[in-house]
């Protein structure tokens, strides 16, 4: 009776999850903070990776809720994203406006009821990184502990380090310095690994604040 009531339930669930939140896109109008000229700007709020793969290109390339200005500003839009993967179970939203925007998502996705991995984040570059691990087939708990751990070991913990690429065995990372230049550096997957052997935590935040913290956590329960 057990297995047929969670065969029965996996059903239910694979059924659900095959009905994509509805694609939101449309126009607003924009004023450029270079020139002050008022324009029309496309504006994509759902994401569907299997339904619109294109927007998803445009979105890793930094052309997508971009404001080209006639005068050669190019402005990123801050505005609600919901990005969905249903076939790798990743659902991500993108809640500018601070932390009672956040605490919004959340009880947004509470609502839902929508189940898989599921993460909130502040700006669209942040999506961005999420979609790159994903792609990656790795787990951005992990990667953002590696960060902490990586900074640390060079002191410079309020250094800006992105995850780039997976070559290999290799982890690529992209690191800015408070002037805004980059350095690129690589890890060895191998200390990756060794974090994402760990259980997975369940959180909708996972960023430099919760890694430095489960970092934290880790090396004290370590001792």
């Amino acid at each position: 009776m057990a297995r047929t009531f969670d065969r029965a339930r996996a059903r239910v669930e694979r059924a659900r999850m095959r009905h994509a939140a509805p694609v939101i896109r449309g126009t607003t109008r924009v004023t450029c903070p270079a020139c002050g000229a008022s324009r029309e700007a496309e504006l994509v709020q759902t994401i569907d990776p299997r339904e619109n793969p294109a927007d998803k290109t445009r979105l890793l390339a930094g052309e997508l809720n971009v404001l080209a200005c006639a005068c050669g500003k190019r402005t990123q839009l801050a505005a609600q994203l919901l990005y969905q993967d249903r076939d790798a179970g990743f659902f991500a939203q993108v809640c500018p406006g601070g932390e009672d925007a956040l605490d919004a998502g959340a009880a947004a996705f509470a609502a839902s009821g929508v189940t898989g991995t599921l993460r909130v984040v502040p700006t669209q570059n942040a999506l961005v990184e999420k979609i790159k691990i994903l792609d990656a087939g790795l787990a951005d708990w992990a990667i953002e502990m590696m960060k902490v751990l990586l900074l640390a070991s060079i002191g410079e913990l309020d250094r800006v380090l992105l995850f780039d690429a997976l070559d290999g065995d290799v982890l690529r990372w992209l690191m800015f310095d408070e002037d805004g230049r980059l350095e690129h550096v690589s890890s060895p997957r191998s200390g990756y690994d060794r974090l994402a052997s760990r259980a997975a935590p369940n959180a909708l935040r996972i960023d430099r604040a919760w890694a430095i913290d489960a970092t934290r956590q880790m090396i004290d329960g370590a001792n």
